[in-house]
């Protein structure tokens, strides 16, 4: 079958071109032909909070995209129509995150090409104009099958009367340890060897309830330490008085973490906590998956079915007091044996191999 992605892929950085790279190199292991249509540029500087939105220099080469689609340069949109045609693919399979895209992405793609939508985000987690309605016109118009990721977004799909198929995000295991073991992952952070090191990871959002985590740990034992790693797309004073009451027990870092050292941060924790107000599934739960790490993830889109409670992890509310309780229940699993080994088996339910083959029997 060949079949084209279109979407981002590096050298932007982030999680949707990782999933798009991952899921392109699972089609092609597969025995598929894949054609990467890339963006050539993404957010435009007023949508984006960020200092870039490409990878570090030194990042490693990615197959060659592409580089066609510009989301407000109208004139592009036509161009990658007819550069997608000529492809004569059998499927398309498009990335979709923010109904910011939904104009470009639509005229970008030919009329009866089968397409299948991939949802990271049906709706944003912020408020943007018009989002219902820019969604609901493109998984109308130009979607056969709607992929989603948690079933409240299976919910909403499936009142456009769509064909909806429910599955999951993949298991992010690209990443190799930065270190060769735990204490030297905590040597080179700076992080001691006694503490309970709590990771959030991941661009600082509100939707994201890191000032939860802040609140829940005034009431967690003094030798529990948070790590909050990622850069901040908010402001970043507000963070730091909220974290003064925790003096030396909150640790910041907040620059973006390049590929090379995502798994020393992973290496180096203890639990990894997604306090999360809103979510579908995250990426970053596939991360501590693949370093076979518990997390405590709060009830909130999928992701709960990430852990199994009282086994690989514990679950909470977006709340305080639930997240600290939560913490300690995961915190006496780490003595029980055969912890990381229940951790694998839990995360082997989200291979690529599994979730591509899904996809591509819901376009047939």
């Amino acid at each position: 079958m060949k079949i084209c992605l279109l979407g981002p892929f590096p050298p932007f950085r982030g999680g949707i071109a990782q999933f798009n790279s991952r899921l392109a190199e699972t089609f092609e292991r597969g025995g598929h032909s894949v054609r990467r249509v890339n963006f050539r540029t993404l957010y435009p500087g007023l949508l984006f909070p960020g200092k870039t939105q490409y990878e570090p220099p030194g990042a490693p080469s990615a197959p060659e995209s592409l580089r066609l689609l510009h989301p407000t340069a109208f004139l592009s949109w036509p161009a990658t129509k007819r550069a997608v045609s000529s492809l004569k693919c059998d499927a398309a399979v498009v990335q979709w995150w923010h109904p910011f895209f939904a104009p470009c992405l639509s005229a970008s793609l030919p009329d009866g090409l089968p397409t299948a939508a991939v949802c990271h985000n049906l709706t944003p987690h912020e408020g943007f104009p018009l989002s219902g309605i820019l969604t609901r016109r493109f998984m109308e118009k130009r979607a056969q099958i709607i992929v989603v990721h948690g079933k409240d977004d299976g919910e909403r799909a499936r009142r456009w009367g769509k064909k909806v198929v429910d599955l999951f995000h993949p298991i992010y295991d690209q990443y190799r340890p930065g270190a060769s073991s735990r204490a030297e992952a905590r040597e080179m952070l700076g992080l001691d060897e006694d503490r309970v090191v709590l990771l959030f990871f991941g661009l600082v959002r509100k939707y994201k309830g890191l000032d939860l985590l802040i609140k829940a740990m005034e009431s967690l034992p003094e030798n529990h330490v948070l790590l909050a790693v990622g850069e901040n797309y908010g402001r970043e004073d507000e963070l730091e008085a909220l974290s003064a009451p925790l003096g030396n027990r909150f640790i910041r870092h907040r620059e973006f973490v390049p590929d090379s050292r995502v798994g020393l941060y992973f290496q180096a924790a203890d639990i990894v906590v997604l306090p999360y107000v809103t979510a579908t599934q995250s990426g970053v739960a596939q991360i501590a998956l693949a370093f076979r790490k518990p997390m405590v993830v709060t009830d909130v889109g999928g992701l709960a079915e990430t852990v199994k409670p009282g086994c690989t992890g514990e679950v909470a509310v977006p709340d305080p007091e639930s997240l600290a309780d939560a913490v300690i229940r995961c915190g006496s699993l780490l003595s029980n044996p055969g912890l990381s080994e229940r951790v694998a088996r839990h995360a082997a339910r989200f291979s690529w191999e599994l979730y591509a083959g899904s996809l591509l029997e819901g376009l047939q």
